[in-house]
């Protein structure tokens, strides 16, 4: 069963953290957590808020280790996904095991954050994993509402305000990239046209996906050769590859 909590120890070491840096953030306010019987408290949940905003500022290896740690939190986790049913998957390429070629569209068109979120939520239908399409897209709407997840770079990953057990069958993820770029509330007022929709049914899963997807983007050349891909396969094909190549947790 998954935690529901982390003590101060658990907290520092999935943030890659020293334990003191972590309490003087709780301490200032900064990082979500009470104390319960003299002794601190993190919910995984408000955790996991936290960490959407700032996994960006990681570093790679701090990111690569982070993706190890959500699995030591979390007894019930899945990561290999039935190759059998994507055309893809072995447990290193959890992104690329989750997003099939018909959940993909290269050259979506939307004129407005609305119609955008419409479209991400009919493309992640095509999972067949999508049980309430009204809920995911709520959930999608709710979350942008709070703050934009677009990031520097061109990029942005929606993701439901929680997580969705009931409304899905696995967890789902789709990609598309716009025709037209527009604005989406990037922190560097620059245009968005690559969306990585993630929707997942328990907060590692949710976290892994993440931490991979930011490392990804990091990786020298691949923004740019997404935006030039011609087809959703081609798209899977070179996603898989580039997910192969990251470099395993330091010490694994």
């Amino acid at each position: 069963m998954q935690k529901e909590s982390y003590t101060i120890r658990e907290l520092a070491a999935f943030l890659q953290r020293d334990t003191r840096m972590v309490e003087k953030l709780a301490l200032q306010g900064d990082l979500p957590g009470r104390k319960v019987g003299g002794e601190w408290r993190f919910a995984r949940a408000e955790i996991t808020r936290w960490l959407e905003t700032n996994l960006p500022g990681y570093s790679d290896e701090e990111l690569s280790r982070m993706e190890v740690e959500s699995l030591t939190f979390t007894e019930a986790v899945q990561v290999a996904v039935d190759s059998s049913e994507t055309g893809f998957g072995e447990p290193s390429t959890l992104v690329s095991a989750l997003l099939p070629p018909a959940c993909v569209s290269l050259n979506l068109r939307a004129g407005t954050r609305a119609s955008l979120l419409r479209e991400l939520a009919a493309l992640a239908e095509q999972s067949w994993q999508v049980w309430d399409p009204v809920a995911l897209l709520e959930s999608l709407r709710e979350r942008e509402e709070r703050g934009s997840t677009a990031q520097p770079g061109g990029i942005a990953i929606p993701h439901p305000s929680r997580r969705l057990k009931a409304e899905l069958g696995e967890s789902v993820l789709a990609f598309a990239r716009l025709a037209s770029p527009m604005q989406f509330g990037s922190p560097d007022n620059q245009p968005t046209d690559l969306f990585f929709l993630v929707a997942c049914r328990d907060d590692a899963t949710h976290l892994q996906v993440l931490t991979r997807i930011a490392r990804l983007v990091r990786l020298e050349g691949f923004l740019d050769t997404v935006r030039g891909l011609e087809s959703p396969h081609e798209f899977c094909r070179y996603l898989q590859e580039a997910e192969s190549t990251l470099p395993p947790a330091p010490g694994n």
